[in-house]
């Protein structure tokens, strides 16, 4: 084969792998945030957010999110319980759909912080009945935000 055919050819993978690029979908707006508890779905409510991966400013601040979460209709839920975090970004849902992202989890009850561990896309509730402050921090390559949720654990 001449030179100029194996050229010809590796101009036409590369055009073919970049059109493969074209088509792929990115995550460019913040996700909205929802709680999966058994069979049933529940949204958090967004607050901070300092996203950066878009030209268009999307930065939003809420200066208390325990507030923020007492408007929101108050989620039931079992001790120890398990719940499954969901994203979802222009209708597209998933656990793991932005690049680079962490998560932390906490639940607030008064003054006491108690650290949920998120793992494989979910966590466990505290095992200690009352009212908590749910605090959901998203945060990725594309930009950080935050989501709360009013939970009553009974």
């Amino acid at each position: 084969m001449s030179k100029q055919k194996y050229f010809a050819a590796a101009w036409l993978i590369c055009i073919l792998l970049l059109t493969g690029c074209i088509g792929e979908d990115y995550y460019e707006d913040p996700p909205t945030a929802h709680l999966e508890i058994g069979d049933k779905k529940y949204k958090l409510k967004e607050g901070n957010r300092n996203w950066r991966f878009t030209d268009e400013d999307l930065n939003k601040e809420h200066i208390d999110l325990k507030e923020l979460a007492a408007k929101q209709k108050q989620i039931t839920v079992k001790p120890g319980g398990r719940a499954l975090l969901v994203y979802e970004q222009n209708g597209k849902d998933g656990h793991y759909i932005y690049t680079g992202q962490t998560i932390g989890v906490v639940a607030r009850k008064g003054d006491e912080i108690q650290i949920l561990g998120e793992q494989a896309g979910g966590f466990y509730f505290p095992k200690e009945k009352g009212n908590y402050v749910l605090e959901i921090d998203f945060d990725s390559d594309q930009g950080d935000t935050e989501f709360v949720g009013n939970i009553k654990v009974e």
